[in-house]
């Protein structure tokens, strides 16, 4: 078992009280928002690092059928029990895997009919060292026309610099900028990768165009931050958080989010 996997098997039960505050709530919120323009009822849909299933019952809601996958058998658990509980298991199948297996694990179930999009959600892929199989799986199982949503924790985070640059934390402030650094989970030093755009474009290659780039949480800051926030007027937490949603979409500004929202588009006709 990776060290990843059991940090999110110990996580799992305290995950849903832990993505409760309002800081994470609109992060949620402005994901679902694109996704809801993404996605159509239909829509046959693979969810790589599934969690405990808030974004799969989000997907089902859509009308999507959906292929949802997790490294950990306690979210899959969690998941499973949520949509169950929502009336949704049928529109939802599930696989125990990761990123790196996810390629195998379709080509053995034979998923031929393809996909229609691909969405992986608030950081799932930050733990994977390379995208490469995220690349296998847009050229071999996703449908010309079809999309890929990517959620990264970004490169460079407005609140969490401001945050420690303030608190003298020199270290803090700068360590997203490292290739990579080992983030304590449930008590696990999970190793982290901090992907940039350019590192999506690389594993999805010439077949890709990237369409779309959105900061999530911007002026609303990362969920660890939760206290702090509490402490702001709620007014001024809400003018923040509608400021947000606008300027999330601006360029530059939109890679200084908390999470950075990617959508790259499947030419139609494949680029030799």
């Amino acid at each position: 078992m990776t060290t990843a996997r059991l940090a999110f098997d110990r996580l799992a039960p305290a995950y849903d009280a832990l993505a409760s505050g309002d800081a994470f709530q609109w992060q949620r919120k402005q994901t679902h928002a694109a996704l809801a323009r993404w996605i159509r009822s239909g829509f046959r849909v693979l969810e790589i690092g599934c969690g405990t299933g808030v974004d799969t019952e989000f997907l089902a809601r859509l009308g999507a059928r959906v292929v949802a996958c997790d490294p950990s058998d306690e979210m899959l658990f969690r998941s499973r029990r949520r949509l169950s509980a929502a009336g949704a298991a049928s529109r939802v199948g599930f696989l125990s895997c990761g990123l790196q297996e996810v390629p195998q694990f379709l080509d053995a179930l034979d998923h031929a009919e393809g996909f229609d999009a691909v969405v992986s959600n608030f950081g799932a892929l930050n733990c994977a060292s390379s995208l490469a199989p995220l690349g296998d799986i847009g050229a071999r199982h996703l449908r010309a026309g079809g999309a890929i949503a990517v959620g990264l924790l970004g490169r460079t985070c407005l609140w969490e610099t401001v945050y420690f640059t303030v608190r003298g934390d020199r270290a803090g402030a700068s360590r997203r900028r490292q290739p990579s650094v080992t983030v304590p989970v449930a008590g696990i030093g999970v190793p982290t990768y901090y992907h940039r755009t350019r590192d999506l474009a690389a594993a999805l290659g010439p077949a890709f165009s990237l369409e779309a780039t959105i900061g999530v949480g911007v002026l609303v800051p990362p969920p660890y931050l939760e206290p702090r926030w509490q402490q702001v007027p709620a007014a001024l937490r809400r003018f923040a958080a509608g400021v947000d949603g606008v300027a999330g979409a601006w360029p530059f500004v939109n890679q200084l989010g908390d999470h950075t929202l990617t959508r790259w588009e499947k030419h139609r006709v494949s680029h030799g």
